[in-house]
């Protein structure tokens, strides 16, 4: 492929150019992050408490038995959790989306959509996000979010990023491709503990979470076949690990690079470049 260049460009110049243009239609062509299909919309719980006519989700933090986020010698949620689910919530409610979340404490637990628990994720993740299996092969809420007691000393920027990122899940977003490699900044860029990559909620990651209320038939992710899920309710804060045995298949896109962008002219060619555009696994 050769994009179409100047006669004022010198030789040297011209290699610089075609690699923006290239990269800047690959930036274009994938979904940023990639929303999951096998993955359904909330439904929510009545409207939104702020009369926007949004959604209303319930989240609430654990308060007693296993997974709670209760202070022992208070017996209030610990100060800088509330602060960080409340500032990771208001990230999203910030946004054009159909969802507005609402940290609810008094919800009955039939009507809570997402719980945040003190536990122990997986090894080599700050956090984690659990769904509930459905009869029909699809996941969805309620879910079950797990911080470890370390979050109760995280920064207020770090908590706050990892409970949007997690919240993000909630709303049909899977992890960013590579991190920074093909999406640049998504607050679902994976999150690790030696660090959160983008702090807060981006623009591409609204449109996908749109994308996936709208018509989450037309995502190209799957929720994956090492998948945690909820086992007995909320209350059990250590996540259940399944694994199956799968065939993956990779689907990827060629570009030409050459030196000469002139299209009247043959080009000399430089290399190609591969972009992973889609994976399908069964």
């Amino acid at each position: 492929m050769r994009f179409l260049g100047t006669n004022l460009v010198s030789p040297r110049r011209i290699l610089p150019l075609c690699l923006i243009l290239v990269l800047s239609g690959l930036a274009q062509a994938v979904d940023c992050p990639k929303c999951v299909k096998d993955k359904i919309p909330m439904a929510g719980h009545g409207p939104a408490v702020d009369g926007s006519g949004r959604l209303n989700v319930n989240v609430q933090i654990a308060y007693n038995g296993a997974g709670s986020w209760s202070d022992s010698s208070t017996g209030l949620t610990n100060t800088n959790i509330w602060n960080g689910v409340q500032n990771g919530t208001r990230d999203w409610n910030n946004q054009a989306i159909n969802y507005n979340f609402n940290v609810n404490q008094g919800a009955a637990s039939s009507n809570v959509d997402v719980r945040i628990v003190q536990g122990n994720p997986p090894a080599g993740a700050l956090a984690s996000t659990r769904a509930t299996h459905n009869a029909d092969g699809t996941w969805g809420p309620p879910y079950t979010i797990t911080l470890p007691p370390a979050a109760a000393n995280w920064s207020p920027a770090k908590l706050q990023a990892v409970i949007a990122h997690e919240l993000g899940h909630t709303l049909g977003l899977g992890h960013a491709y590579n991190n920074f490699a093909t999406c640049g900044h998504t607050i679902m860029n994976d999150a690790t503990p030696a660090g959160v990559i983008t702090g807060s909620v981006q623009p591409q990651d609204v449109a996908m979470a749109n994308k996936h209320y709208n018509n989450h038939l037309a995502c190209t992710g799957l929720l994956g076949q090492n998948t945690q899920i909820s086992s007995g309710g909320f209350l059990d804060p250590t996540p259940i690990r399944i694994y199956y045995t799968y065939t993956c298949y990779y689907y990827y896109t060629a570009y030409d690079i050459y030196y000469h962008c002139d299209c009247r002219e043959n080009g000399q060619y430089a290399f190609t470049v591969y972009v992973l555009d889609d994976v399908i696994c069964f």
